[in-house]
């Protein structure tokens, strides 16, 4: 499991932005940037943050247009956060993520934990269904969560990355799509589907299945829980990014594209 660290001139404008349209070009540049952007996430949410972290997401920026979405209020609240986050932050983040996350001093309420789980089952509580799926899921595509990470699979970290992984895999099949000669296309079978759309099939399930459930929930127990602006900001906007990679799956997959179904006649 590698959890992203902090890289100094990340472009956050790049990241933030989706395609808008669904030509293969723009989906694989929205694509590789996700998988970096996820990655981020991810190591957000596993750990508390490093004052290296702190001081790269402050660098960044956090350019977005003012344009009234949900993701613009994130970013502005994250921007003023950041500006105004005096000495003392790594400490201070600290004790917000621990309330939040680990519900540190939190003896009753819906906590924030960030298990699918919690949010999914009817016990509320963590290592049921939920987890359960996920490693089937991440064992067909290919990623291992370490044992000695003694964390529930279902951890919203190990859930973006995840989300990173497949990310990465969809723009490169695209890219090695696009490298391919058109006689080479013609005979691997016009109307198939390809590489990038099995995996894509794969990712918006993924977003149904076990984000969408719940990140919304866990959103609004993090404003409720959250002391300081800056986990409510960054939740809210990795369920912004995870709703627009949604959307650009379902251009990316447009029906012309699906495969066939099985029964359908000829």
């Amino acid at each position: 499991m590698t959890m992203c660290e902090w890289e100094e001139g990340f472009a956050m404008e790049d990241r933030l932005t989706c395609a808008e349209d669904a030509s293969r070009e723009d989906a694989r540049a929205f694509f590789e940037n996700a998988q970096a952007f996820y990655a981020l996430l991810s190591s957000i949410f596993y750990l508390e943050l490093t004052e290296e972290q702190i001081d790269g997401l402050a660098a960044s920026g956090f350019d977005y247009p003012d344009d009234g979405t949900d993701m613009a209020r994130a970013c502005a609240d994250m921007r003023r956060y950041l500006a105004r986050r005096g000495a003392n932050a790594r400490q201070d983040l600290a004790v917000d993520y621990a309330r939040v996350f680990l519900a540190a001093g939190v003896y009753e309420g819906d906590t924030a934990v960030p298990f699918e789980s919690v949010y999914t089952s009817p016990e509320g509580i963590m290592m049921q269904d939920s987890r359960d799926d996920v490693v089937r899921v991440y064992a067909k595509n290919g990623l291992v969560i370490p044992r000695d990470l003694n964390v529930p699979e279902d951890h919203l970290a190990f859930e973006l990355e995840f989300m990173s992984r497949m990310s990465g895999r969809i723009a490169e099949a695209i890219e090695a799509e696009a490298d391919r000669s058109a006689a080479n296309a013609a005979a691997a079978g016009a109307g198939e589907p390809g590489a990038a759309e099995a995996l894509a099939h794969t990712q918006l399930a993924f977003i149904d299945e076990h984000l969408l459930n719940w990140v919304p929930d866990l959103l609004s127990r993090v404003e409720a829980w959250a002391k300081l602006p800056f986990y409510p900001a960054i939740t809210a906007m990795a369920l912004c990014y995870i709703r627009e990679n949604r959307a650009l799956l379902e251009e990316f997959l447009e029906p012309a594209q699906l495969p066939a179904p099985t029964d359908a006649p000829s």
